[in-house]
């Protein structure tokens, strides 16, 4: 596993979970507003390679904290790119701590396979625009296949689960967030995360702007005709 840096604790990151957050590297995405480019792109990774957390001091550290964490988050930058996620978690849940995972939902096999071996208890998936315009924002090139294979398996209701959209206000309209919230109608948790500048972006020139508090309620009503639960995170 590649493993870029490590949270001791977070009370937000694993709702209702005292738990610890560890952040793998590298992404098949390139998301503009992503604010750290160098565990992202491939000409950066390698120059932070030599930084990179062994597995062997993670796991020194769950043996020391185990009886204070509830839960272990893995995300960042996109987890299921990592070939051995399945042992990393597995050997997670050997310290009897639930697990966290946050996607992008690109690897629907590896995400089926944690879930129906019980080896993940909550698991977090973004959707990053309305389905009908990803091909037509940041993401170019995606096989909606898998994408849509991942919601699916979601929808089952097999495990503890949420989608989110990080909104940025020229981009998505609330024409595009009723799209997405009807791509999910009946889901269980759909949370809206309002942009956060963050100095350093993968897209130098991107200009992102935050919603409103009011333009947030609006768009959570819109949300909750479909959704049974919608979240506002600022």
């Amino acid at each position: 596993m590649l493993l870029s840096w490590i949270q001791p604790m977070t009370l937000l990151d694993y709702p209702g979970k005292v738990a610890a957050i560890i952040f793998t590297a590298g992404c098949n995405f390139r998301c503009p507003f992503c604010y750290n480019p160098d565990f992202v792109l491939p000409e950066k990774l390698k120059e932070t390679m030599k930084d990179l957390i062994p597995e062997k001091a993670f796991f020194n550290f769950l043996e020391k904290r185990k009886e204070f964490l509830e839960g272990i988050v893995i995300c960042w930058w996109e987890p299921t790119i990592q070939k051995d996620l399945y042992d990393f978690v597995k050997k997670i849940k050997s310290f009897w701590l639930l697990v966290k995972l946050d996607t992008n939902g690109q690897d629907p096999e590896i995400l089926k396979k944690l879930i129906d071996e019980n080896l993940v208890d909550y698991v977090a998936m973004d959707i990053k625009d309305s389905l009908e315009n990803y091909e037509l924002s940041w993401i170019k090139n995606l096989d909606m296949k898998p994408y849509l294979e991942s919601i699916k398996i979601l929808m089952e209701w097999k495990v503890d689960y949420e989608f989110r959209t990080t909104i940025i206000q020229w981009h998505h309209t609330k024409a595009k967030i009723e799209q997405i919230a009807k791509a999910i109608k009946w889901a269980k948790k759909y949370c809206l995360q309002n942009f956060e500048w963050k100095g350093k972006l993968l897209d130098p020139d991107f200009k992102g702007k935050r919603f409103t508090k009011k333009e947030l309620e609006a768009m959570k009503e819109i949300v909750l005709r479909y959704v049974e639960i919608c979240e506002i995170r600022t």
